[in-house]
């Protein structure tokens, strides 16, 4: 696989040779804050005309992983292997014991309801209409089964039976029918809430156990915005209201929910009547908000908190040497460079020489070994990693090579062509460090870039605007962008590589085509290869998005956890069933 340029004018660099790649890896994870926008486009992208029939899709029970695209990553690494438990699990099947405890840095929005932006808690809580596979694919959850028709415009869901909700109501195709009208409300402000509301034309529980979706285009990315959906009791909803669900929430998920006391506690029960093949292995977990770093690490090390995140490198290494077990969880983080603006800019990111310069001049390798201290591999794709639907090995971080940074450079008149010839860096404080490493790289084969650390105001309005003139602050910057990675990430792609998306970093008409043509096509075997075809497109020739690393999340484990069993799962609260208690 090659990148090329995207300009007649440009040399074309293969960009596969000398390429290194982990095959088991440690990281550590910068995340930035909450962000919107380039989770999902600002609107759903422009349905498919004439898709060609699918095939029915079915979907067995499987582990739930979830993505949660309003919260930053946490800032976790781990070693390749962490050591393994001192004492066996407890049995399968045992009856829920004990009590899990764990210090949160981040209590994000303290909402229990998901459609609102900031929810965390809900993924403990409630199980969602569809969910992923560990490969990225859509499956069933509370839809055991679903359907797409042939000219795409009718979503059928089988709903599983026999679940119960936690105070004993059965769950039917009334409490889903609710939910996805719930959470594709006008008043929702949760991300994936749009892509319901824009493209509904009815929802119908046409039996106890059937809802039919009709959407006014054909869609089939729709199904990411189904596994957000979480499923409500429609009756309890609607006699307490949302301040009354707010203060007493109810799901079907494999904890309920049992006491919070706002900015200092959560704690949920285990839910002993769960559906799913993973039961709780724990009869309470309890979360604490404990924001300082130090004092969580004391409260681990005291026996005081069974799991901790949100940890530096240096205290990840010093846990690990001091006997601490240290276990991933979900996703990994991506760490990455966009250039918005490129087709209007008259400074260096306007052509695509200084862009592909600027990522052979970065030495990936030496940053994971000394900024992120080992902790983590060259890559970091935009949402788009190992686990992403759509993947292949052949995407890979570009190799370090300034000799070659330095020839683009020359062939591209840089920087007298240019005006102006300095390139402005936007970031906020979480990532200066990083940036001012990558800096020194650029520096060294005579890349001039001027770093502004700026409040997240500032930073959020250089990737959420698309620049429509040379003159905008966000035409011919770069931003760069540490989060976590996706299950699919092709609502995140109409942001950063279509003409329409609002992350400005894409203007190529033959991208917007591939884009069209990969949601058009109903056939998953046949989309995903079209998919693939768009991202390494996107990565070979455009070069609006340079990778930089990939960090793994883990967390701190004190010695009173077992395993963890579900690694596929995106988040802390996700993986509260999995994780086993000793024996």
């Amino acid at each position: 696989m090659k990148r090329e340029s995207a300009t007649s004018e440009s040399r074309s660099y293969s960009r596969r040779a000398l390429l290194w790649r982990a095959g088991s890896v440690l990281a550590g994870v910068v995340s930035l804050p909450t962000v919107l926008s380039a989770c999902g486009p600002a609107a759903a992208p422009t349905a498919p005309t004439t898709p060609p029939a699918p095939a029915p899709t079915t979907a067995p029970v499987s582990a739930k992983p979830t993505i949660a695209p309003t919260q930053a990553a946490s800032a976790e690494a781990a070693p390749t292997q962490a050591a393994a438990p001192t004492a066996a699990p407890a049995a399968a099947g045992a009856a829920p014991s004990g009590t899990l405890r764990y210090a949160s840095a981040d209590f994000s929005g303290e909402v229990m309801d998901p459609r609102n932006v900031g929810g965390q808690w809900g993924w403990t809580l409630y199980d969602t209409l569809l969910t992923f596979d560990k490969e990225g694919n859509v499956v069933g959850d509370i839809a055991e089964t679903y359907n797409l028709s042939a000219d795409g415009l009718t979503w059928t869901f089988n709903v599983r039976k026999g679940v119960k909700f936690h105070n004993g109501d059965l769950l039917t195709s009334a409490d889903v029918a609710f939910s996805l009208q719930h959470f594709g409300a006008k008043e929702a402000t949760n991300p994936w809430s749009p892509y319901i509301l824009k493209n509904n034309e009815s929802i119908t529980a046409t039996d106890d156990y059937t809802v039919v979706f009709k959407a006014q285009k054909p869609e089939w990315p729709l199904k990411v915005p189904f596994t957000q959906t979480p499923i409500f009791p429609k009756n309890y909803y609607e006699s307490v209201g949302a301040d009354g669900f707010q203060a007493m929430p109810i799901g079907s998920g494999p904890y309920k929910f049992a006491n919070w006391v706002p900015k200092t506690s959560m704690e949920y029960d285990a839910n002993t009547d769960y559906w799913g093949p993973a039961k709780p292995q724990w009869a309470h977990v309890t979360e604490t908000l404990v924001p300082e770093e130090s004092t969580r690490v004391a409260q681990l090390q005291r026996g005081d908190v069974d799991i901790i995140g949100n940890l530096s490198f240096d205290r990840l290494v010093e846990l690990k040497n001091g006997g601490f077990r240290l276990e991933e969880v979900g996703l990994p983080t991506l760490a990455n460079l966009s250039f918005p603006g490129t087709w209007l800019t008259h400074g260096p990111t306007g052509d695509v020489r200084v862009r592909q310069a600027m990522s052979y001049a970065i030495n990936r390798q030496e940053l994971c070994d000394t900024f992120y201290k080992g902790l983590a591999k060259p890559g970091g794709f935009w949402f788009f990693s190992d686990q992403t639907w759509g993947w292949d090995d052949t995407f890979k971080a570009d190799p370090y090579d300034p000799a070659k940074a330095k020839q683009l450079l020359s062939d591209a008149g840089y920087p007298g062509k240019f005006n102006p010839q300095t390139t402005t860096l936007y970031t906020n404080a979480v990532a200066a460090d990083l940036m001012q490493a990558v800096q020194g790289y650029w520096q060294a084969v005579g890349i001039n870039v001027d770093i502004q650390v700026v409040d997240t105001p500032v930073y959020n309005g250089v990737w959420s605007k698309r620049p429509t003139a040379a003159t905008d602050q966000n035409a011919g910057v770069v931003w760069p962008w540490v989060n976590v990675g996706a299950f699919n990430n092709v609502y995140h792609s109409a942001n950063q590589f279509t003409s329409q998306g609002v992350n400005g970093t894409g203007n190529d008409p033959k991208a917007d085509e591939m884009y069209q043509a990969a949601v058009a096509e109903l056939d998953d075997a046949k989309a995903k290869q079209l998919w693939r075809q768009l991202m390494h497109y996107a990565y070979d020739t455009m070069w609006t998005n340079v990778e930089l690393v990939e960090v793994p999340t883990y967390f701190a484990v004190g010695s009173n956890v077992g395993a963890f069993t579900n690694r596929t799962w995106l988040n802390i609260w996700d993986t509260y069933v999995g994780i086993q208690r000793k024996a």
